[in-house]
């Protein structure tokens, strides 16, 4: 009954006629029941036709109306928990095994396409075993990358980048124990320690809540954390992992724009230290997705006039803009993740539902402003 409730107000909302309706609603129905029902910030009891209907009745003429359907439909990018998962199932198969097996090949002088050579050696075997996974954030899903790797030991794999020095010690320890018997009769290294870093995370369009610098050339973030850490002898981290290592950032999502950002800082923050940074991605959003200010077109046009400027706040700041239209750091994704919008999106889709214009998909918040 509330669905079609909902769909009367969408087809009075747009003006549609039955013919309108019955051409319209499988696709809605599909759209709705495959993804976007599942949407983690919805308020209780509230789907996807029903807040699509609320969208678009906040729009003052019909043709607004029908350009911002026409957008979700053909414009709107939405990752469904299936998908994200997919992607974590993939991210060390297509992504750190392969890297691993090139480098097992440099030091046998081996080929790299004789991968069934190579992955069948202890020198494999010990090198995946000197792999250590980090999580970045809650977004790496690190249970779920567990399950989807059991060729993986547990106890090279952890929740978080900043390791207790008991546990930093323990890892250490099965490390250790572990390399002697990969190695079968062959000689195991003496004093093993990781030598390849996996850095997770689930999705990033700007790279700079990773890494950033300061007017005074200061740096801050995760990674510039991570690599302080790593770096410094007395540090928990650094005492777990060999003279020379290799980071992989490996991100779920990102875009076009971040990886490159990324990269470029990386690559000189490594430089000259005992760390070598590789950024990856196992899906990553193109920049001919993005919305950008001054553009034109009717999406444009949307933005600049349906916007609550009580949404911008410090956080946003730091993005470099003046305003949140496009979201931070004017990233003008048109970008859904099932848990929550990112808030380079759009603020069409994400403004927060305590506002005079709420969002598609509202957001909420994860940092908010000292009352």
């Amino acid at each position: 009954m509330k669905d079609a409730l909902a769909e009367k107000l969408l087809a009075h909302v747009l003006g549609w006629e039955p013919d309108d309706m019955a051409r319209e609603r499988p696709l809605l129905q599909a759209m709705a029941s495959y993804k976007y029902d599942g949407y983690q910030q919805f308020f209780p009891g509230m789907r996807f036709i029903e807040s699509l209907a609320r969208w678009l009745a906040r729009f003052d003429t019909p043709a607004e109306r029908r350009d911002a359907y026409d957008f979700v439909k053909t414009k709107l990018i939405f990752c469904s928990a299936d998908e994200v998962s997919h992607l974590v199932e993939m991210a060390y198969p297509d992504h750190v095994r392969p890297f691993l097996i090139r480098r097992v090949a440099e030091e046998m002088g081996e080929n790299p396409h004789h991968v069934a050579r190579i992955t069948n050696s202890p020198a494999f075997r010990i090198r995946q075993r000197q792999c250590l996974f980090l999580g970045l954030s809650d977004g790496a899903r690190i249970a779920d990358f567990r399950r989807a790797n059991r060729e993986l030991n547990n106890e090279q794999i952890w929740q978080t980048h900043e390791l207790p020095e008991a546990r930093a010690k323990s890892l250490l320890e099965k490390l250790a124990d572990h390399a002697v018997q990969l190695a079968g009769e062959g000689a195991a290294p003496s004093d093993p320690k990781f030598r390849t870093v996996v850095l997770l995370d689930d999705f990033t369009a700007s790279g700079t809540s990773y890494y950033r610098t300061d007017a005074e050339g200061r740096s801050s973030g995760k990674i510039a954390g991570f690599h302080r850490a790593v770096t410094d002898p007395d540090a928990t981290l650094s005492q777990i992992v060999d003279d020379r290592i290799d980071v992989i950032v490996l991100l779920y999502m990102a875009t076009e724009a971040a990886k490159t950002y990324l990269r470029g800082h990386l690559d000189a923050l490594g430089r000259g230290s005992r760390v070598a940074y590789h950024v990856e991605s196992v899906q990553e959003f193109s920049e001919n997705i993005r919305f950008r200010e001054g553009g034109s077109g009717p999406i444009n046009d949307l933005i600049d006039r349906y916007y609550d400027h009580s949404v911008f706040d410090e956080h946003f700041e730091k993005g470099g803009t003046e305003h949140a239209k496009y979201g931070y750091a004017a990233g003008g994704l048109p970008v859904v993740l099932h848990h929550n919008t990112p808030n380079n999106s759009i603020a069409l889709l994400w403004s927060y539902d305590d506002r005079d214009v709420v969002g598609l998909f509202p957001r909420v918040q994860r940092h908010k402003e000292a009352p």
